[in-house]
């Protein structure tokens, strides 16, 4: 007996300190950036793994005075922010009629679906682009929106269709029968059982639009509707002897994203935990 439990204490401490190196290894390149950007350009050259001798925000004041970050954070909320919504909703709307409603060609949507999605955006970017232009449209959020929520579709309905078909069909079949109309079922029955899968693919759609660089670059390429990845890209290029600069940028543009976790961090756990990402 003796050897089994050791064994199995050895087994969980090893997976335990795994775990601690992997996500030490997750937080560490986020703590690298704050740290690095709190801190001159003198004392990274002299030391550039070593902590701020004394913190300061001049390489924050010096990327703002110099570059439209704060206008190129807004102008991605002004497209991310629509698109999540729209991408979400069509996608639990889509996963919903796929599983839980009587559509005959429903695997074949599915597949077709699946085959739009493992497409590569960048394949459909160049037409796309050349549509925009004709109608009068490019360098407009409103393009962009559509675009983004089109090509986040297929993605979120691949994840949100596992998830739906662990709710059961008596639930559904219970608010049949008590006259529901399949609206009213979606809306009242179907959304509120999978609020944390929804949110999830929400959280992950997000992640995609907002780390995505060559769609919004063709589309949005004046200061005025410029998002926050190419303004990264090009910081790059003008201060690659300016660490700490680039840093402060890079940990800018990523406190969104943190922000957005750490508000939904139990909802998108429980998501996870329910099997929408397998």
């Amino acid at each position: 007996m003796a050897g089994p439990m050791r064994l199995g204490r050895f087994s969980r401490g090893t997976v335990f300190a795994l775990l601690c190196l992997l996500g030490a290894s997750t937080i560490y390149p986020l703590v690298f950036m704050a740290f690095n950007s709190m801190r001159s350009s003198q004392q990274f050259e002299v030391n550039p793994y070593g902590l701020p001798t004394h913190f300061t925000l001049s390489d924050v004041q010096d990327l703002l005075n110099q570059v439209p970050f704060l206008a190129s954070i807004l102008h991605s909320l002004i497209v991310v922010v629509p698109a999540v919504i729209l991408a979400t909703l069509s996608s639990a709307l889509t996963a919903f009629v796929l599983t839980k409603t009587p559509v005959r060609i429903g695997k074949a949507l599915f597949a077709l679906m699946l085959s739009i999605m493992f497409m590569p955006g960048i394949v459909v970017l160049l037409p796309l682009y050349v549509e925009v232009a004709r109608v009068g449209l490019a360098n407009n959020f409103l393009p962009a929106i559509l675009i983004y929520t089109a090509l986040n579709i297929p993605y979120g309905t691949y994840l949100l269709r596992s998830n739906f078909r662990a709710i059961p069909d008596s639930v559904v079949e219970a608010a049949r029968v008590d006259g529901g109309s399949w609206a009213r079922i979606f809306v009242l029955v179907i959304l509120p059982i999978a609020k944390p899968g929804i949110v999830t693919v929400g959280i992950l759609t997000f992640l995609n639009i907002w780390n995505e660089l060559f769609i919004s670059l063709v589309l949005l390429h004046t200061p005025s509707t410029e998002m926050v990845t190419p303004t990264l890209a090009q910081l790059s290029g003008r201060f690659t002897t300016d660490i700490p600069l680039l840093m402060a940028g890079l940990f800018l543009a990523a406190l969104p994203t943190l922000l957005l976790y750490l508000v939904t961090a139990r909802v998108f756990i429980r998501g996870m935990l329910a099997g929408v990402v397998r």
